[in-house]
């Protein structure tokens, strides 16, 4: 195991999540109905005591999805690829042949995905406030790719303007990689493919029964709080800025790095 920070931003795998991988796939389990499934994960979801997220009253509309891609690429689908984001958001854009706009160039009309927080900033975009009265001077639907705050800290997010449409959250940073699973909150009930992947239960259930069984093995901000301590303890050894996500950090030189390797080590 590399025993420095690393460019690779390596997810939380320690022992206790290891097992609980053991556990999921030695002992036998149930299935999870639909509602028991939603209701668990939105509960998890907004449980946690380190980042403060208002406006959820708003979002009555909840959906199980594949992971955070599995929202983005509903949405990318919908309207043909005609979305904007911003610069230094999710690598599957660029991967995908979709370039940044930057913040005051923002076009009219045309819906904006956005990851809060942002691993590059470790926190919301700078200027949020600004671009969300850009996007309603423009009329331009958001929709908040929301896959960091698991295994963030004091990010503090308002979901009560009204251009914000829905949010998208999964467990994919506790090592669940390999079965994500997630929610979308919507403001409005809209007829997509993640509405009828729901409406006809087409997920696999192993996704809900483990989902369900991670939820209630693990604390929702069980990252933080194990691991707050070594955090700034790698971080003062190696000359970091420490981050408000668990397994990142930035060099003297303002650049990202990742610390997850360490934590665990």
């Amino acid at each position: 195991m590399n025993q420095s920070p690393t460019k690779i931003l390596f997810p939380i795998l320690d022992d206790h999540l290891k097992t609980l991988k053991q556990r999921w796939f030695a002992e036998a389990h149930e299935n999870v109905g639909h509602d028991v499934f939603v209701n668990t994960a939105d509960e998890w979801f907004k449980s946690t005591k380190l980042n403060n997220v208002i406006g959820w009253e708003k979002f009555k509309e909840k959906d199980v999805i594949i992971g955070c891609t599995q929202f983005i690429e509903n949405i990318c689908l919908k309207h043909s690829w005609n979305i904007q984001v911003l610069p230094y958001d999710y690598a599957y854009y660029s991967v995908m042949g979709k370039q940044s706009t930057s913040p005051g160039e923002l076009k009219e009309g045309i819906p904006l995905i956005v990851s809060l927080p942002n691993w590059k900033y470790g926190d919301i975009y700078p200027s949020w406030d600004i671009i969300l009265k850009e996007c309603e001077n423009k009329n331009i639907d958001i929709h908040i790719d929301c896959a960091w705050i698991t295994c963030s800290r004091d990010i503090h997010l308002d979901l009560t303007h009204p251009n914000i449409k829905s949010i998208g959250m999964s467990m994919s940073k506790y090592n669940l990689t390999w079965n994500r699973v997630g929610l979308r909150w919507s403001k409005q009930k809209t007829m997509d493919s993640i509405t009828l992947f729901n409406a006809q239960r087409k997920y696999n259930e192993s996704l809900t029964a483990c989902g369900f069984f991670m939820m209630n093995n693990i604390e929702r901000d069980y990252g933080w709080n194990t691991y707050k301590t070594k955090h700034y303890e790698i971080c003062e050894k190696f000359s970091l800025t420490p981050s408000k996500l668990l397994h990142v950090a930035h060099d003297k030189n303002g650049d990202v790095v990742g610390i997850g390797n360490l934590l665990t080590s």
